[in-house]
C-alpha cells in the first residue's frame, strides 16, 4: 500500500461505517443513503521499521468522494464509493533523486482512483447489531502509484469482514459503540504477499437528538511485505511503497449535527499515534454531508420527540 494515500484510503473505507452510514445497522428495503465528503491529510514524518519517526519530505492528500448505499431488502444492502484524490509532495529530492518517482515533482496531481463495491447482510439486530460484508476494490484509472505523492496502491483487493454495534443506553444514556473489522486479500506485487487487517472503533454519545460527538480509533496490521527504507539496488526499490509492512494506530474525535431528519453535517479529526514502515498521519481532517436515515440515533432510542 502506498503510504501517502494510505491514510486517505483508510478514512474512505472507515467512513462507510463511521460517519457515512453506520453499517452495523443497515437501512430498510428501498432506502437510499449517500455521503459527500472532503478529506485533507498532511504527512510530515515517516514511521521507521522500529517505530521511530524521520522527516524525509512532506505530502498532502486531498480526497473528494461520493459514497452511496441502498437497501435491496430489509437485510441486504449494496454499497459503492469512488474517490478523486489530489496529492502533492515537497521536500528534498524524492528517494535521493532516483528515477521512477515522477509524481514527486512538487506539483499537484489528481485522479479518480479505486472503485469500491460491497454487499452487506444484517445478521443480527439484537442483542447487538451485526452485519458481515464482502467488498471488492479495483483501480479505475492509470493514476500514479509510485512515489511519496502517489494517489493510490494500484492493486485489486478483496475485503471480508463485519460491522458490529450496540446501544449502551441501559448504562449510559444516548451512547453507542460500534466497530468494523476487515481482512484484505491484496493482489501480490512482484509475487510478494502483503495482505492486511483493519480494525476501526467508535464510541459516541448524543448531546441532544440532533448533535452527537464521537471518539475514533483505527488500527492496521500487514501480513508480509518488506521493511523500509530499502536500498536502490534492491529489486523491490521501485515498488517498496506498495510492499511495505505498513502498520499503524490512529485516533481522533468527531461530531455530527442533523440539519434535518435526513441531512447530517459532520467533521472528524485524526492523528497517528504509533506505526511502522509508513507515513505518519500528522493531521487528518474530514468534512462532509450525509443524506439518509440516522441508524445510530434510532439504535440508541434518540428521537426528536425526546427534546
Amino acid at each position: 500500500m502506498h503510504h501517502a494515500s494510505c491514510s486517505a484510503l483508510l478514512l474512505l473505507a472507515w467512513l462507510l461505517s463511521a460517519a457515512a452510514s453506520a453499517q452495523a445497522w443497515l437501512p430498510d428495503k428501498g432506502v437510499f443513503n449517500s455521503t459527500l465528503f472532503f478529506n485533507d491529510v498532511l504527512n510530515k514524518e515517516h514511521w521507521t521499521s522500529s517505530g521511530g519517526t524521520v522527516d524525509v519530505g512532506h505530502t498532502r492528500s486531498q480526497t473528494y468522494a461520493l459514497l452511496a448505499n441502498y437497501g435491496v431488502t430489509d437485510r441486504v444492502m449494496v454499497s459503492a464509493s469512488l474517490p478523486y484524490i489530489i496529492t502533492k509532495y515537497w521536500g528534498p529530492p524524492s528517494h535521493g533523486g532516483a528515477p521512477g518517482f515522477d509524481v514527486d515533482d512538487g506539483d499537484e496531481h489528481g485522479a479518480f482512483t479505486d472503485l469500491r463495491v460491497g454487499v452487506h447482510y444484517q445478521a443480527l439486530e439484537r442483542p447487538f447489531a451485526l452485519a458481515p460484508f464482502v467488498a471488492y476494490v479495483t483501480p479505475v484509472s492509470d493514476y500514479y502509484y509510485r512515489g511519496h505523492a502517489a494517489q493510490g496502491r494500484n492493486v485489486d483487493e478483496l475485503l471480508v469482514g463485519f460491522s458490529a454495534g450496540k446501544s449502551l443506553d441501559p448504562w449510559l444514556r444516548r451512547t453507542y459503540v460500534q466497530m468494523r473489522y476487515s481482512y484484505g486479500f491484496v493482489e501480490k506485487v512482484l509475487d510478494i504477499a502483503h495482505d492486511r487487517e483493519n480494525l476501526n472503533l467508535e464510541i459516541g454519545t448524543f448531546i441532544n437528538p440532533r448533535w452527537n460527538v464521537s471518539a475514533y480509533g483505527a488500527l492496521q496490521w500487514t501480513h508480509g511485505g518488506v521493511d523500509i527504507p530499502i536500498p536502490p539496488s534492491s529489486p523491490y526499490f521501485l515498488n517498496h511503497d506498495s510492499l511495505a509492512e505498513d502498520e499503524f494506530i490512529n485516533a481522533g474525535i468527531g461530531t455530527g449535527f442533523a440539519l434535518t431528519p435526513q441531512l447530517t453535517a459532520f467533521a472528524i479529526y485524526m492523528e497517528g499515534l504509533e506505526g511502522r514502515n509508513g507515513h505518519k498521519m500528522n493531521q487528518g481532517l474530514t468534512l462532509g454531508f450525509s443524506y439518509g436515515f440516522r441508524p445510530r440515533a434510532e439504535a440508541v432510542g434518540v428521537a426528536e420527540a425526546s427534546e
